[in-house]
């Protein structure tokens, strides 16, 4: 289950026998003769482009353009879908043929469905698609102590027990909204190895984790394998690692996501900035010595929302990290649809609390922040350069990275792991 779908052996065998479908259905779709053939080509074209309108135009689907080659693909998959059913549909047509026209028109969804999921790297694994990890309903194990201030962990001063579990795990909760009246999905929590011992280390750091548009606190667990991810780290570290909180910015999947502001809409960063904060301090005993524990970060949306909340609220989250984010929130609609529905057409209350206007106004000596991009994210990597140079103009201590790879799971996923020994370090797990 641990296979590749993203490289090695199973996405070529999925590449090559989609485009060896599509060749024998060319060749056999002769029989069919050139003016049939030509209206599948029109219609293939006509579906690609309504795909492109609906995608990106009306709904927008994923908040920025599809891989170019992904609508090249699309018209051939429905080219070979049609030339497969019209095959089966000819009068005569044996048994035999149908067959194979059925198993090829299988292969050629076979291949569109690795050239999507090698787009975005959504399922790196045979297990991610086939038995995704899970999070458990379980009550969650607090210390008999939590609340209470006492000194963080850390390499220095942890000594692992003998039953140290071998691997965390996650749960799923609710975390109340007791300032921000936020309505919130239930969030993910990932507990290291050395929470779960006893007894366990205490005051462990905190790493909230913001997901993107579309989607849920799941997709760390499943496309960004975090658990498997902090595990390595915890592994490397006599148990200990950050407790990772992925909370739902869906906003009980409003129809218009919060922006982790305080908006119109809802008070999604008083939520994230002083409900769950609090919760956490008060149900698990962790992040309790200080702002020093606590770090945001998320990819696309969620890279966005961690700059926003780090620029808005440094006493909070001093350390983010930003994984190919945008420069600034925005609407599908447009700039002016967003101030309308956020912030009443009020285009100074935006500025007030948007995080690149934020850093040309104010100085940002203690923050310290990672911006990362794909180097072949021609949206996401100018706007990430973008929020890089104004934090840095502010005082902030930022990096810029670049990692091979565009808007997908590639950059995501390893944009975070890459720096996990810089967060262990800012957080206290690590000297630094």
């Amino acid at each position: 289950m641990a296979l590749s779908l993203v490289d090695g052996i199973l996405p070529v065998l999925a590449l090559a026998l989609g485009a060896a479908a599509l060749l024998w259905l060319g060749i056999a779709g002769r029989r069919l003769g050139l003016r049939r053939i030509l209206v599948y080509a029109v219609v293939a074209a006509v579906c690609t482009a309504l795909l492109y309108v609906l995608a990106e135009v009306i709904f927008h689907w994923w908040n920025a353009s599809l891989p170019r080659t992904l609508y090249l693909y699309s018209a051939l998959a429905i080219l070979g879908l049609q030339l497969a059913s019209g095959l089966m549909a000819a009068p005569g047509t044996p048994l035999s043929r149908r067959v194979a026209g059925i198993a090829a028109g299988l292969g050629i969804l076979l291949g569109l469905a690795c050239t999507v999921n090698l787009a975005y790297n959504q399922y790196p694994t045979v297990g991610s698609l086939l038995d995704p990890p899970t999070a458990t309903d379980d009550p969650i194990p607090a210390p008999a102590d939590a609340g209470a201030d006492r000194p963080a962990a850390s390499e220095n001063s942890w000594s692992p027990p003998s039953n140290l579990p071998g691997e965390g795990r996650v749960y799923r909760a609710e975390i109340p909204a007791a300032a921000s009246g936020y309505a919130s999905h239930p969030a993910l929590i990932y507990l290291p190895p050395a929470y779960l011992a006893d007894p366990g280390a205490v005051s462990l750091p905190v790493l909230v984790l913001i997901h993107g548009q579309p989607g849920s606190p799941n997709d760390w667990l499943v496309s960004g394998r975090i658990a498997e991810m902090m595990d390595g780290f915890a592994a490397r570290h006599a148990g200990l690692a950050p407790i990772v909180v992925m909370p739902d910015a869906s906003n009980d999947s409003n129809p218009d996501w919060p922006l982790c502001l305080d908006t119109k809409v809802s008070d999604s960063a008083t939520y994230l900035a002083r409900d769950l904060p609090a919760w956490v301090r008060q149900q698990l005993g962790a992040g309790t010595s200080g702002a020093h524990q606590w770090a945001i970060a998320g990819y696309s949306f969620g890279g966005t929302c961690a700059v926003q909340l780090a620029a808005n609220h440094p006493d909070v989250y001093p350390t983010f990290l930003d994984i190919a984010g945008e420069n600034q929130p925005t609407d599908a609609d447009g700039q002016q649809a967003l101030l309308d529905t956020y912030f009443g057409g009020d285009k100074a209350a935006f500025a007030e609390q948007n995080a690149v206007d934020r850093f040309r106004r104010m100085s940002f000596p203690d923050l310290a922040g990672i911006v990362v991009v794909g180097r072949e994210d021609k949206v996401y990597a100018p706007e990430g350069r973008q929020v890089y140079d104004a934090a840095r103009a502010a005082g902030a201590d930022v990096q810029f990275q670049e990692l091979p790879g565009g808007h997908s799971w590639q950059v995501w996923r390893a944009g975070l792991e890459n720096n996990l020994d810089w967060l262990g370090r800012r957080l206290g797990i690590l000297e630094p």
